[in-house]
């Protein structure tokens, strides 16, 4: 099992840089906005579902929400798209908002039973976790 952390400093108040993780609209805005395809669904609630994908581009992710503590913390599982076979164990991502100064600092924990150390993980959160970092 591997976990990957990454932290940003987010110019907005927990409840925005919640509300940005967690509203689709918002989401939409720094998630993957390369990709003009792309539709976010969220239903942040225990028990309640995300997806965010992008035809184009072939890629697109899932999972369900264990727990949430708006404006606080999120726990969640992440699946890639396409390989939700039986035998695939999801992964978990955490996502917490603390206040930092006058924004938040914002840290994603995402464990895998895969060894996501050597692949596109830290990459990807990291560009993603830059663009949140420049919403306002």
């Amino acid at each position: 099992m591997t976990t990957i952390t990454i932290s940003r400093s987010v110019h907005a108040p927990p409840e925005r840089a919640y509300q940005a993780w967690v509203d689709p609209d918002r989401l939409a805005a720094w998630w993957w906005p390369h990709l003009p395809d792309t539709t976010y669904e969220c239903d942040a609630r225990p028990g309640g579902t995300y997806r965010i994908d992008s035809p184009t581009a072939g890629i697109g992710v899932e999972g369900t929400f264990r727990e949430v503590e708006p404006p606080r913390r999120l726990l969640y599982t992440w699946l890639w798209s396409g390989e939700g076979e039986e035998d695939v164990p999801d992964d978990l991502v955490e996502v917490t908002f603390q206040p930092d100064g006058t924004g938040t600092l914002v840290t994603v924990r995402h464990t895998s039973v895969e060894d996501i150390t050597k692949g596109g993980a830290q990459q990807g959160w990291g560009e993603v976790m830059d663009r949140l970092a420049a919403i306002e």
